[in-house]
C-alpha cells in the first residue's frame, strides 16, 4: 500500500476553499484505489472528532490563524510529524508551503516530494512586498527540491516553462456534475428561478468584485446580484465591497454557503460572473459551467481555457463598461440562447475536466516515482 502525506491545504472535508475541494474530490478517489492517505489539516478549519473522511486520514495540527503564520507554520508543524511518520510520498498544495520542500529531501531522502501550482500565490494583491518575496521562495524551491511538479491549468505550465525551464504535468481540476435542485432553501433571501447574477468565491481583491458591483449599478437592474463568499481574514476590501452597495437592496451578500444551499444558489441563477485577475483554474467556474449557467468572465488565461468555444461572454480585466453590457445582454437573452449555451457548456465540462481522470494521472505519476 502506499503511503501518502497531503500538506499545504486547510484540510477536509472542504468547506470553503478551492484547493481544498480540490484534495477533497482527489484523495478520496485514490484512497478507493487501495492508497493509505494523510490529510494534514488546520485545527480550525477540521473539528475535532473528524479523523477518518471518505477513506482519508485526517491529521489535526494547529497554527496561528493569522495572515501572516497560518500556511508557513502549519506546514512546518506538519512537515516534523511527517519525517517522523515517514510516508512514501508527500505531496505539497500551493507555492507558500513549498518553502519547506528541503526538509524530506534532506532528512528522508528516500521519500518523493511532489507539489501541485494552483495559483502563482505570490502575486495576490493582500500581501506585502516582504510576504511576497517569502511566497515566492516557496516557488524557487519547489524547483529545486520537489521531484514531480504538477499544474493545473495550461497556463501556469507555461509560466513554468518559460521562467523556470522545468518541465510540469498539466492535470486541471475536475467536476462531478450534480442534479439541478429548485428553489426552495434560498427563498429566504427572496430569490427565485432566473432572476439573479451570481458571483461565488472569497472576496479578496484579486477578483475584483467592485468591478461587478460597479457595473451593475450603471443601470436599473431587473435582476437582484447576489454575492457568494467572504473576505477571511477580514479588512478593508470587505468593508469597502459592503459601502460600495448599500444603496442598492437587490445586492445581496450571502456570506460563504455550502452544499444543498450552494447547489440551489447554482441551480438558479440567470448568469454567473467572475471578474477575476488572477487564478489558477477556478473551481468555481468549472461549477457555474457544469449547470450549464450563462457565464461572464474576465479575459485571463485560465478563463479562456474554461470558455474559449463557449459564445463570447468575456471582457478586459477592469473594464466596468463591458461588463454592464454583458449583463444588459444577459438580462435580455431568450431561452434559445440560454439553452444553446447550456448545451456547450455542459458537454464541455463533462468531456474535459473529470475528478477520475485527474486521479488517474496522479495514481500514474505516484506509481511511476516509486518504481511500480
Amino acid at each position: 500500500m502506499i503511503k501518502i502525506a497531503v500538506t499545504g491545504v486547510r484540510g477536509v472535508p472542504a468547506t470553503w476553499g478551492g484547493v481544498e475541494h480540490h484534495c477533497e474530490n482527489l484523495y478520496s478517489r485514490l484512497a478507493e484505489r487501495g492508497y493509505d492517505i494523510t490529510i494534514y489539516a488546520r485545527s480550525y478549519y477540521v473539528p475535532k472528532d473528524i479523523h477518518l473522511y471518505k477513506g482519508m486520514k485526517i491529521k489535526r495540527l494547529p497554527t496561528l490563524n493569522l495572515k501572516y503564520t497560518d500556511a508557513l507554520l502549519h506546514t512546518l508543524f506538519s512537515m516534523i510529524h511527517i519525517l517522523f511518520s515517514n510516508p512514501d510520498i508527500v505531496h505539497i498544495h500551493g507555492i507558500g508551503p513549498c518553502f519547506f520542500s528541503w526538509m524530506p529531501r534532506i532528512f528522508r531522502p528516500r521519500m518523493k516530494v511532489f507539489f501541485t501550482c494552483h495559483g502563482l500565490d505570490w502575486q495576490r494583491k493582500k500581501w506585502p512586498w516582504w510576504a511576497s518575496k517569502l511566497i515566492y521562495l516557496g516557488e524557487l524551491a519547489a524547483m529545486l527540491f520537489a521531484q514531480y511538479r504538477i499544474v493545473v491549468s495550461k497556463e501556469l505550465q507555461q509560466y513554468f516553462d518559460s521562467v523556470h525551464g522545468m518541465i510540469t504535468f498539466y492535470i486541471p481540476n475536475g467536476m462531478t456534475p450534480i442534479p439541478p435542485k429548485e428553489p426552495n432553501l434560498i427563498k429566504k433571501w427572496g430569490l427565485s428561478a432566473r432572476r439573479y447574477f451570481l458571483c461565488v468565491g472569497r472576496l479578496v481583491p484579486e477578483k475584483r468584485m467592485e468591478d461587478i458591483i460597479k457595473a451593475y449599478v450603471l443601470n436599473p437592474r431587473e435582476y437582484s446580484l447576489v454575492i457568494v463568499g467572504d473576505n477571511a481574514a477580514a479588512g478593508q476590501y470587505m468593508n469597502n465591497l459592503i459601502k460600495l452597495a448599500e444603496n442598492t437592496p437587490s445586492i445581496i451578500f450571502t456570506g460563504y454557503q455550502f452544499g444543498t444551499v450552494l447547489e440551489e444558489l447554482f441551480s438558479n441563477a440567470r448568469a454567473f460572473i467572475t471578474a477575476s485577475e488572477l487564478e489558477g483554474l477556478p473551481i468555481t467556474l468549472l461549477e457555474a459551467l457544469s449547470y450549464g449557467i450563462m457565464s461572464v468572465t474576465s479575459d485571463i488565461g485560465p478563463h479562456r481555457e474554461l470558455v474559449g468555444t463557449l459564445p463570447g461572454l468575456t471582457f478586459p480585466v477592469g473594464d466596468i463598461s463591458a461588463i454592464a453590457k454583458h449583463i444588459n445582454y444577459i438580462e435580455t437573452s431568450t431561452e434559445n440562447q440560454y439553452a444553446e449555451f447550456k448545451r456547450k457548456a455542459i458537454a464541455m465540462i463533462s468531456t474535459q475536466f473529470s475528478w477520475d481522470t485527474a486521479c488517474s494521472e496522479h495514481d500514474r505519476l505516484y506509481r511511476k516515482s516509486l518504481g511500480h
